[in-house]
């Protein structure tokens, strides 16, 4: 019995030893609480110099370098630059250029590369578009422009943009007509236009800049103005009455001159353009001065007026380009040589005193232009105001034909 007693007092030592816990234990029983950390001050973000962000921009970045594997998830800059975007210096980069259907013509300009063509121009002037055969009878313009006529001497004397986004340069032959109201006379028609005519070998220049909306055109011509323009043997070739009135024409005297056309746009988007203009021509021919507006709407590449290949390159972009348009300008007339005869030649049998000079011409014209990328054709009628005391009002056609190679 007291063995039992002694063996049951040990159990219960034992049973209430082992059911106690250590302060370890219980400690480890406890719920874990977060450990609050005291607020710090943080300094606001430094900006980021141009050359770290060079490195970010780069892609050489510890981030890109450790991982190795690719992923399509993008990210903006400011998920791995320490620092609010008010901080971020903007970086200035090139990017290439891709073809994108909703830039408008003047973006697409832009990013052309410089374009030599070669282009070629027949203008052809007749009184007849108007069933009439007198004053300004006949002209025949051609000019061909050529890749290498920009390094001539004198193209360096020709106005025009240091670098403009388009540049045109070639050279030109012209040879105008001038006949009194009745070209059969068989004497001089006193009070009215004597007869004239001239031919000039020249150069020109043609300049485009897109952003600021501006064309400028600029030519020197040389010639000879009389007999030896071979004006009269022209026209006696299509008439069927030989004009005997060339015996009166305005003798052979030299001429230079100079032409200077520039325009503004006002307003421009693919279907409507509206600019002003201004022209200036110094020398032996003409000196005179006049200004305008001028106006075309239709579809076609603003500012531009021509072949898109003479431009554009091998751009798909439109090939097709068709407009109407209309223009208004004002000379100032100082000099009229066709009117007056030559500087130097004042032998002529018959030319109009200085005093019988319109110094004011209204000149008015409109007609119709359509291009298919190479090709272009324009047709324009004119109205001009009497040049000389005395004189009609008259009118004239044009034929334009351009073709880019």
């Amino acid at each position: 019995m007291g063995k039992t007693l002694h063996n049951a007092v040990i159990l219960l030592l034992f049973s209430l030893l082992f059911s106690c816990s250590s302060p370890e234990t219980q400690d480890a029983k406890k719920v874990q609480l977060p450990v609050v950390i005291p607020h710090e001050t943080v300094e606001p973000a430094k900006p980021i110099a141009k050359k770290e962000l060079d490195v970010v921009f780069s892609g050489q970045t510890t981030l890109e370098k450790d991982f190795q594997y690719e992923t399509s998830v993008q990210q903006t800059v400011g998920e791995f630059v320490s620092a609010p975007m008010s901080a971020v210096e903007p970086r200035n980069t090139n990017v290439g250029y891709q073809p994108d259907a909703n830039l408008n013509d003047r973006q697409i300009m832009e990013h052309f590369p410089d374009f030599s063509p070669v282009t070629l121009r027949i203008v052809f002037d007749n009184d007849i578009f108007d069933n009439t055969d007198y004053y300004y009878t006949n002209g025949v313009r051609i000019e061909l422009a050529l890749p290498f006529t920009d390094r001539s001497p004198i193209n360096k004397i020709l106005a025009g943009f240091k670098t403009p986004d388009v540049g045109l340069s070639g050279f030109a032959i012209t040879q105008n007509i001038y006949t009194p109201i009745n070209p059969e006379a068989i004497g001089i028609e006193y009070g009215d236009r004597p007869f004239a005519g001239y031919l000039t070998l020249g150069q020109f220049r043609e300049n485009y800049l897109f952003q600021r909306r501006l064309y400028i055109k600029s030519a020197i011509d040389l010639g000879i103005l009389g007999p030896a323009s071979l004006g009269g043997r022209v026209q006696s070739s299509v008439h069927y009455l030989e004009p005997t009135g060339w015996a009166y024409q305005i003798q052979n005297s030299f001429i230079i001159n100079y032409y200077f056309h520039i325009e503004k746009g006002l307003y421009s988007s693919p279907n409507l353009e509206v600019n002003v203009l201004g022209e200036a021509n110094a020398g032996t021919l003409y000196d005179k001065i006049g200004g305008g507006i001028s106006f075309r709407t239709g579809s076609f590449m603003q500012v531009y007026r021509g072949p898109l290949t003479a431009c554009c390159g091998n751009t798909k972009k439109r090939e097709w380009q068709y407009w109407f348009f209309m223009s208004g300008v004002t000379d100032f007339v100082g000099w009229d040589a066709t009117l007056q005869g030559g500087l130097f030649n004042q032998k002529s049998p018959y030319v109009l005193a200085s005093s019988e000079i319109s110094r004011i011409v209204f000149r008015a014209s409109a007609g119709v232009a359509v291009y298919y990328h190479r090709f272009g054709m324009e047709l324009e009628n004119f109205y001009l105001t009497p040049e000389f005391e005395g004189g009609r009002s008259f009118m004239y056609g044009r034929i334009k034909l351009v073709a880019n190679y």
